[in-house]
């Protein structure tokens, strides 16, 4: 779908009906658009829109160039954050001229966000690259929410690891379900990571390319602030990701000591019966001459000695604190 975007009374409004290439364009959006689309754009502004197999190149050099006086730069951006399982998709960001053209295959809420504060004539939208650094604030703020609700989920994580109650079967199985949930938090952090991190790059190679198009102070200004924005989040993201590697390490340990104490509870019973199984044993063999095989006592004085060997061994294990 290709949307432009004309600056009107001070606002940015979309182009009613067929969508055309006007002077006061300064917008272009392609949304999952057709080659028909592309071509069209490509005619009008003379420039090679990239394809989405190129979008996804992970190289640096891939992501951030210059072609023909036109800066083409490409970010990792997080949508669903709302839902179970949020995805990431690469979003092309192209500054032709006063032009931004931008090329996406998903629709991260900022988008729709931006557009709405763009109606409420809020700030200054004359320029393709003040409409970039309005986008990206709203993607930053967008993440900062995302890295909230993470936040939330991971402090509820360490109280459910260290404050869990109930029997062995119980604990088990919510042992089970947190390590799913850990699993389920590391990858959906990892997700935020890789997004700040794009993110970080490509203002830093808007700076770059503000400079040298001398823009003004107040806007460069705002790709510094957002570049410290993303570097906090960044940090935050890092933080959390070493929580999670602690929380997964704690579950794991306490795992490993609740396997441990059956393993030892099994390893005291097999001592504890190992005594009276070996008077068992001797009382059990068919020698004729036995002093006990017939004395009226001896039977009462085998399960005697069993129950003396079974309860010393017991006692002393209490003793030096083993159970």
């Amino acid at each position: 779908m290709l949307t432009i975007y004309e600056m009107r009374s001070g606002a940015l409004q979309p182009q009613k009906g067929q969508p055309r290439m006007t002077e006061q364009a300064v917008w272009i959006d392609l949304l999952n658009p057709t080659p028909e689309e592309e071509e069209k754009i490509e005619r009008a502004l003379k420039l090679d829109i990239p394809t989405r197999e190129e979008q996804r190149e992970i190289e640096v050099s891939s992501r951030l160039y210059q072609e023909d006086g036109v800066q083409f730069m490409t970010a990792t951006v997080i949508y669903q954050g709302e839902e179970a399982q949020p995805k990431t998709t690469p979003v092309t960001f192209i500054l032709a001229g006063a032009r931004l053209i931008t090329l996406r295959y998903a629709e991260p809420r900022a988008f729709a966000l931006f557009v709405s504060r763009c109606n409420r004539s809020e700030s200054d939208l004359t320029s393709g690259a003040a409409i970039l650094i309005g986008l990206i604030d709203a993607i930053v703020d967008r993440m900062a929410d995302f890295i909230e609700r993470i936040q939330e989920e991971v402090d509820a994580l360490s109280h459910s690891i260290f404050e869990i109650k109930g029997g062995v079967a119980s604990r088990q199985r919510r042992f089970d379900v947190l390590l799913r949930s850990i699993g389920r938090e590391g990858q959906t952090t990892s997700l935020a990571r890789e997004s700040a991190h794009s993110l970080g790059r490509l203002l830093t190679y808007f700076l770059q390319v503000a400079n040298a198009r001398k823009e003004a102070k107040l806007l460069q200004g705002r790709i510094r602030t957002a570049a410290r924005d993303v570097t906090s989040l960044t940090d935050h993201v890092t933080f959390l990701s070493s929580k999670i590697i602690f929380l997964l390490d704690a579950t794991l340990g306490m795992v490993s000591i609740q396997q441990n104490d059956i393993i030892k509870i099994f390893s005291v019973a097999a001592v504890v019966f190992l005594p009276p199984t070996l008077i068992a044993s001797v009382y059990g063999m068919n020698f004729d001459h036995m002093p006990e095989l017939h004395w009226l006592f001896g039977y009462p004085f085998a399960l005697g000695l069993m129950v003396l060997c079974a309860v010393l061994p017991y006692l002393f294990f209490k003793r030096k604190g083993w159970l």
